[in-house]
């Protein structure tokens, strides 16, 4: 390295051990030893580690499962026939029963819908008016 390219950092010595500053983030100092040219702050050094991760490798919880083509609950069912003619009871597969049922229709799930603020109010002074005849009646 020649001379005009070699820049110096800031350097102190205390109790008769050289700190240096960070050359990446220049605030933070570090324990140097007293040949070392520059140092880089253990914070800067996993900044640059995590930047080179791909974010599904670093947190494997947010990668995308594969659809194994079953709706949900598939292995709830007493009896359950994938569209290959697999046979499942209770989520444990029958092999000696491959082919021999339909596969099972499964109906969508209703759509509930959303109901706004003065529906929720209607709704629950209804409830309001049967718990409260209700409660007459008891007497």
């Amino acid at each position: 390295m020649s001379k005009k390219n070699k820049q110096e950092w800031m350097t102190f010595v205390e109790d008769g051990q050289r700190y240096m500053i960070c050359k990446v983030c220049q605030s933070e100092y570090v324990k140097a030893g007293k040949t070392t040219t520059a140092v880089t702050c253990s914070l800067c050094v996993q900044k640059r580690c995590l930047a080179r991760l791909p974010l599904e490798e670093m947190m494997p919880s947010l990668k995308k499962k594969a659809s194994s083509g079953r709706p949900p609950g598939w292995h709830f069912m007493n009896e359950f026939v994938d569209k290959d003619g697999n046979v499942f009871h209770k989520g444990k597969e029958q092999p000696d029963l491959k082919g021999t049922l339909e596969p099972t229709k499964v109906k969508p799930r209703k759509k509930k819908k959303k109901l706004s603020a003065d529906e929720k109010l209607q709704r629950d002074i209804k409830n309001w008016k049967k718990r409260k005849k209700a409660r007459k009646g008891k007497r």
